[in-house]
């Protein structure tokens, strides 16, 4: 699959970027790593007002908001 569709926020300068969903999926973590993101995403809580992926945690997003 082609990374052109997958967005990663590149102004998400913060030092726990490397662990947001949008630079995970970037990298093809949800291809390599299925039940590590499973996990993240399952019974989710939050989505990121970036680029609108939810997650269970809001650490795992760049812009996270309450859903």
């Amino acid at each position: 699959m082609s990374h052109e569709n997958i967005q990663e926020n590149t102004d998400c300068n913060t030092p726990e970027h490397q662990t947001h969903l949008c630079h995970l999926m970037y990298e093809g973590f949800h291809f390599n790593h299925r039940e590590e993101y499973k996990q993240m995403v399952q019974d989710a809580q939050f989505r990121c007002q970036f680029c609108g992926r939810t997650a269970k945690s809001e650490r795992q997003l760049c812009s996270p908001q309450p859903l």
